[in-house]
């Protein structure tokens, strides 16, 4: 049996533009991504198999030459990233990263909101949710996307450029992926998903779960349905924002000590200069 998936992946991390990547892409005529954003199929659901998976691009039409998972995380998780080179070895992957300092305070944050953290950021950032304590090892995740997909098949774009410059960023993915570029509207180019203060965080937290479990039962649409809605939104989320980095100094200070190595790091991997994530931290 033939399989139509996906032939793009997103390598990731989160909380690192991945929310105006899907809106710019789920726009786009030429390009199919399954409603709900995640498909989480070589972290959470590969039991389930490639036929299951392939029914999440079963309405690809043959316009729509690129398909893309949106997964966050695979090319941090070595059994995922090697499941998708076995299954798709031929997949392009593609990075947007953020400066990790930011990162992990907005993951941080992210799980404060849904109650999947209680303790301080230094107590949680090694044993929490992968999310918070392995996405930002960004030269491990594109040194393993180079071993296994090559160097040639693999496009990093950066958070900050999304902010500053949307429409070359926007030019630089359709172009990744093979489709015509669109002009974006200004409205496109805003960041996704500013970061608000919960409501009542252990009630996200059991919505949180709720909403795992109806990803994983095949409700990823009403999932999609659920989350666009202002009465859920204002019932989990109030006007507040959530602290800034530069207000909480000791986490600052924590987090520029943890990542001075990983960004050296990647500033020779990746021939850039990113000292100004230094000093925006």
């Amino acid at each position: 049996m033939t399989h139509i998936l996906p032939n793009f992946i997103y390598g990731g991390p989160p909380k690192a533009g991945s929310s105006w990547i899907y809106s710019l892409l789920d726009a786009h005529p030429e390009v199919f991504v399954p409603e709900g954003k995640y498909v989480q199929y070589f972290t959470d659901f590969y039991d389930r198999g490639l036929d299951w998976y392939a029914e999440q691009y079963a309405d690809a039409t043959p316009q729509q030459t690129a398909r893309c998972d949106l997964t966050t995380d695979y090319l941090f998780v070595p059994e995922a990233a090697e499941r998708l080179a076995r299954d798709i070895p031929d997949a392009k992957i593609f990075f947007s990263l953020r400066n990790p300092i930011e990162r992990d305070w907005s993951a941080y944050q992210h799980l404060l909101r849904v109650g999947q953290v209680r303790g301080s950021l230094a107590q949680e950032i090694d044993v929490s949710h992968r999310l918070l304590s392995s996405c930002s090892a960004y030269s491990t995740a594109i040194s393993r996307a180079w071993n296994l997909f090559g160097k040639e098949n693999t496009l990093v774009l950066y958070f900050d450029d999304i902010r500053t410059q949307p429409q070359q960023t926007a030019d630089q993915l359709h172009d990744f992926l093979g489709v015509s570029r669109r002009t974006i509207a200004t409205a496109e180019g805003a960041a996704k998903n500013p970061a608000r203060a919960a409501r009542n965080p252990r009630l996200n937290g059991l919505l949180k779960n709720a909403a795992i479990a109806m990803r994983a039962a095949g409700f990823s649409r009403a999932l999609s349905g659920l989350k666009s809605s202002p009465m859920i939104d204002k019932l989990l989320f109030s006007k507040d924002s959530v602290p800034k980095l530069r207000d909480s100094p000791e986490a600052q200070d924590f987090l520029s000590a943890r990542h001075t190595a990983e960004i050296a790091k990647l500033e020779t991997l990746l021939q850039k200069d990113l000292s100004k994530w230094r000093l925006q931290s």
